[in-house]
C-alpha cells in the first residue's frame, strides 16, 4: 500500500510549492523505500517492475487512467476497436470468448485471492488489447485477401501432454524432419502483413521488417519486465518454434499472463467448449503458409505443440480432420509439481508476489490437471479408431527416440528419409554431449522445483491419477 504522505505530496502541488525542496526530498525518500520494500517483497521480478509498481502505485489506487476499467476482454475488444477502427471480430458469436475471458479473470482472481499489481494490471490489459487487436486485423486480412483460405493444408501433427513429458524434447526431433514446419515466436507475436502486395518477395521484405521491428521489444520485455526465471521453467526464443498457444489466445483464454487464472475457473471452462479457435487456426495456418517463401506453394506438414488442447481434441480433429496425435505421458507425480512452478511463476509476472499463495496453485492444477485428463479420454473413447493417436511414455522416448519418431512419421504416412535420420543422429549426439557436460558441472539444474512447496505429496498425486498411472503402466516402465 502506498504511503499517505507519499499520497499527498503527488497529488497537492500547493505543498510541494510551499515547502519547495524539503518537501522533495522526502519525496524521493519515501519513493526509494517503496521500491526497495517492493525488491525485498517482490524477488522474482525485475527491479525496473519494481520501480514501474510504485511509479503508478497512486494512478491504479485512485482507478484513473488505465486503472479506471477492470482487465476484461470486453474493455480490451472496446479498446481495440477503437485502435484499430475494424469491428468484425470473424464468425461465430462474439459474447462466447468474451464470457469466456471474463470468467477466467473473475473466477481466477477470486480462488487465487491475487491481487494484481499497478504494473501488472497494464502489462495484463495490454496483452488482452494486443491479442484483440491481431483478431480484428487477422479477420480484416482475410476478407481483403480471399486466395489464403483456398489453401489447403496437409493434415498437421499435433504434440501434446503435460510439462515435464518429453513434448519439448520431441517436438525438437520430429521438427528436423524436412518435410514439416512449425511457427515461430517472432511470427506468432505479429503475424498479420502490413502490407496488401501479395507478391511473394514483398511478403518477404514485409516479414523482415516484421521480425526486425519486434526482437528489441521481445529482448526488452523478458529481460526487464517479465522476468528471465521462466525461460528456466520453458524456454521461449525469438527465432525457435512455440506452442500454438498465442495464434489460439484470440478465441480462448491462452496469453501468457491469462493461463494461470485458466486452471482455477478449468471446471466452468471446459463445457464451455473451444468456440471457433480451432477453425480460426487453421486459417491462421494457412495466412502463415501464404506469407511465406519456404511455404507457399511447398509440400510441407505442420509440426505443432500445445498442452492446452487435451480438453479440446474433439474441436481439435473436426477442424483438423486426419491429423496425428502424439500423446506424451510420464508419471504425473514428475510433472504436477513442474506445471505449478510454471504458474507460479507466470502469476509473478503481473500479481504482488507475495499474494500469490503456492498451496492455492497446487490444488488448482491438480484438479485442472485431472479434468483434461479425463476430457481427453472421453473425447478419444467417443471417436474410437476415426482419429490417429500415438501415445509416447517418458521412458520410452529417453530409452529410443530413434524408434519413437519412425512410428510416429509411420503414424501419420510421412517417410523415415535418410536425410532425415542423419539429423537426428547428429541432433542427439549433441544433446548427449551437453547433457554430460551440465551433469559435470553438478550445478546444471536450472528449474527447481518439488510437489511439497505447493501443498502436494507423491502419494497424493499417485492416489488421483492412478486410473491413468494404470492405463499407460507409468511407473513400472519407470523401473525397467
Amino acid at each position: 500500500m502506498v504511503s499517505p504522505v507519499m499520497g499527498m505530496m503527488l497529488l497537492n502541488p500547493e505543498m510541494v510549492k510551499q515547502y519547495g525542496s524539503t518537501v522533495m526530498i522526502v519525496g524521493i525518500a519515501l519513493f526509494i523505500w517503496r521500491v526497495v520494500d517492493r525488491v525485498k517483497r517482490s524477488s522474482h521480478r525485475p527491479f525496473l517492475t519494481a520501480i514501474l509498481d510504485t511509479v503508478v502505485e497512486v494512478p491504479s489506487i485512485l482507478r484513473i487512467g488505465p486503472w479506471a476499467l477492470k482487465p476484461t476482454v470486453s474493455h480490451a475488444l472496446r479498446i481495440a476497436k477503437h485502435r484499430t477502427k475494424l469491428t468484425d471480430v470473424g464468425p461465430g458469436d462474439e459474447k462466447e470468448f468474451v464470457k469466456r475471458g471474463e470468467l477466467v479473470w473473475e473466477l481466477g482472481m477470486r480462488r487465487s485471492n491475487a491481487q494484481v499489481s499497478p504494473a501488472g494490471q497494464v502489462v495484463y490489459f495490454e496483452s488482452l488489447v494486443s491479442r484483440m487487436m491481431e483478431k480484428l486485423r487477422f479477420v480484416d486480412y482475410l476478407k481483403n485477401h480471399p486466395d489464403i483460405e483456398k489453401i489447403q493444408l496437409k493434415p498437421p501433427i499435433f504434440v501434446i501432454g503435460f510439462p515435464r513429458t518429453g513434448t519439448t524434447f520431441l517436438h525438437e526431433l520430429l521438427g528436423l524432419h524436412e518435410s514439416v514446419r512449425s511457427h515461430y515466436t517472432w511470427e506468432q507475436m505479429n503475424p498479420i502483413p502490413n502490407t496488401d502486395n501479395e507478391d511473394i518477395d514483398a511478403q518477404a521484405a514485409d516479414r523482415e521488417k516484421r521480425y526486425s521491428g519486434n526482437k528489441g521489444k521481445f529482448n526488452f520485455l523478458f529481460k526487464h519486465l517479465i522476468s528471465e526465471r521462466i525461460q528456466h521453467i520453458h524456454r521461449i526464443a525469438y527465432d525457435e518454434p512455440e506452442e500454438c498457444t498465442i495464434p489460439c489466445a484470440m478465441e480462448l483464454p491462452w496469453g501468457l499472463t491469462q493461463l494461470p487464472l485458466m486452471v482455477y475457473a478449468a471446471e466452468e471452462l471446459f463445457p464451455m467448449g473451444a468456440g471457433k479457435a480451432y477453425s480460426q487456426y487453421y486459417k491462421m495456418l494457412q495466412l502463415l503458409t501464404w506469407q511465406t517463401k519456404e511455404r507457399r506453394g511447398q509440400d510441407f506438414t505442420w509440426m505443432l505443440k500445445c498442452p492446452f488442447h487435451l480438453p479440446y481434441l474433439k474441436e481439435l480433429f473436426e477442424a483438423f480432420p486426419g491429423a496425428t496425435v502424439v500423446w506424451t505421458h510420464r508419471d504425473p507425480a514428475e510433472c504436477i509439481a513442474s506445471a505449478c512452478s510454471l504458474y507460479e511463476t507466470i502469476m509473478h509476472m503481473s500479481m504482488e508476489e507475495d499474494s500469490v499463495n503456492a498451496k492455492s496453485i497446487g490444488a488448482a492444477v491438480l484438479k485442472y490437471s485431472k479434468l483434461s485428463l479425463d476430457k481427453a479420454h472421453e473425447t478419444l473413447a467417443s471417436l474410437g479408431d476415426r482419429v490417429k493417436v500415438v501415445h509416447v511414455r517418458y521412458t520410452d522416448t529417453v530409452k529410443d527416440p530413434k524408434k519413437l519418431c519412425q512410428e510416429v512419421y509411420g503414424k501419420a504416412n510421412l517417410p523415415f528419409t535418410e536425410t532425415y535420420e542423419k539429423k537426428l543422429d547428429d541432433y542427439l549426439k549433441k544433446n548427449a554431449e551437453e547433457r554430460a557436460k551440465i551433469r559435470a558441472k553438478k550445478s546444471g539444474v536450472l528449474h527447481d522445483y518439488k510437489a511439497e512447496d505447493f501443498g502436494l505429496t507423491t502419494e497424493q498425486i499417485h492416489e488421483e491419477f492412478k486410473d491413468y498411472i494404470a492405463r499407460y503402466n507409468l511407473l513400472e516402465a519407470k523401473k525397467k
